[in-house]
């Protein structure tokens, strides 16, 4: 629940990396803030998001745009509103999941950005990942 270590950083970053080595690779920003969005080029302002996915019941495959450094599902600081907005549904903590069965075989990874927080969008960010990578600062007041 901390921000400033690296999150965003390492999933750009990875995201570059594993597509020049020919890995099919789609970096998903669920955090409000899109600064994923804008780390792999491409606007803050796109549409549609993560957000028509986990809100509105977006096709995932129809919100993902294609960059020179792999594929990325767009925010922007409409995602803010999505956990109020899902408090009430039915399975909320998997609706990510869910988003994802259809394109799952597309890729070779999915990379969840997540935000500095512990909240639905990372409560499903969380359910839909097979692994997770947490980076820290081996600080004495940041553990």
């Amino acid at each position: 629940q901390k921000g400033g270590v690296g999150k965003t950083t390492t999933c750009v970053n990875l995201c570059a990396a594993l597509t020049r080595r020919g890995r099919r690779v789609l970096l998903a920003d669920c955090d409000p803030q899109g600064n994923s969005t804008s780390g792999m080029g491409e606007s803050k302002d796109a549409m549609p998001n993560i957000y028509d996915v986990l809100a509105r019941g977006e096709n995932v495959s129809d919100c993902i745009i294609k960059t020179e450094y792999g594929h990325v599902l767009p925010s922007n600081k409409e995602l803010s509103g999505a956990s109020v907005e899902l408090v009430g549904a039915e399975k909320r903590e998997f609706i990510l999941k869910d988003a994802f069965l259809p394109i799952r075989e597309d890729y070779d990874y999915i990379l969840i950005d997540c935000p500095p927080s512990l909240e639905l969008l990372t409560v499903n960010a969380l359910a839909a990942a097979d692994s997770v990578l947490i980076p820290v600062q081996c600080e004495y007041y940041a553990l």
